[in-house]
C-alpha cells in the first residue's frame, strides 16, 4: 500500500509542475493536460483496487471500473500525439485490464478475482508512469 501511495504522490507531482519561464515554455503548456490526465487515470485506478475489499460487490467493482473507463479516455484524448510508444504501452495495459474486470464472473467471490485485478491496475499504473516520465511531468 505504501509503495501504491508513493507511484500516486510521484503521479500527483505532475499536476502542480508550473509553466516553465524559458522560450520553449509551450511544450509544458501541452504537456500539462497529459500529466493532469495520467494523475487522474493513476488516482482512478487506486480507487479500483481499494474497492477490491471484502464485502464489495461486483456492481461496486463495475462502478469503478466505469470511472477507471471515463478517465483512461481523458488521457488518451489529452495524450493524443505526446509520447505516442508509451501511450501505446498505456493502451495495451488498460486493454488487459479490462478484459480481466469483465472476464470476472457475476458468481465469483471478491477473493477470487482480487489479486488478478489489482496485479492488472498495477500494470496500467506502471505504464502510466512511464508515460508520465517520458512527458516530463
Amino acid at each position: 500500500m505504501s509503495a501504491l501511495g508513493a507511484a500516486v504522490a510521484l503521479l500527483a507531482g505532475c499536476a502542480t509542475s508550473g509553466p516553465s519561464s524559458s522560450p520553449s515554455a509551450s511544450p509544458t503548456a501541452s504537456v500539462s493536460p497529459v500529466c493532469a490526465a495520467a494523475t487522474g487515470f493513476s488516482t482512478a485506478l487506486t480507487n479500483f483496487k481499494d474497492s477490491l475489499k471484502p464485502g464489495a460487490t461486483i456492481g461496486q467493482i463495475q462502478a469503478a471500473r466505469d470511472q477507471v473507463r471515463k478517465s483512461y479516455d481523458d488521457l488518451v484524448n489529452a495524450a493524443s500525439d505526446a509520447a505516442k510508444d508509451r501511450v501505446d504501452a498505456v493502451k495495451a495495459a488498460q486493454q488487459k485490464f479490462t478484459s480481466a474486470v469483465n472476464s470476472v464472473p457475476d458468481d465469483a467471490t471478491l477473493t477470487q478475482a482480487a489479486n488478478s485485478l489489482k496485479d492488472e491496475a498495477a500494470n496500467v499504473q506502471a505504464a502510466i508512469s512511464d508515460l508520465s516520465n517520458d512527458a516530463k511531468c
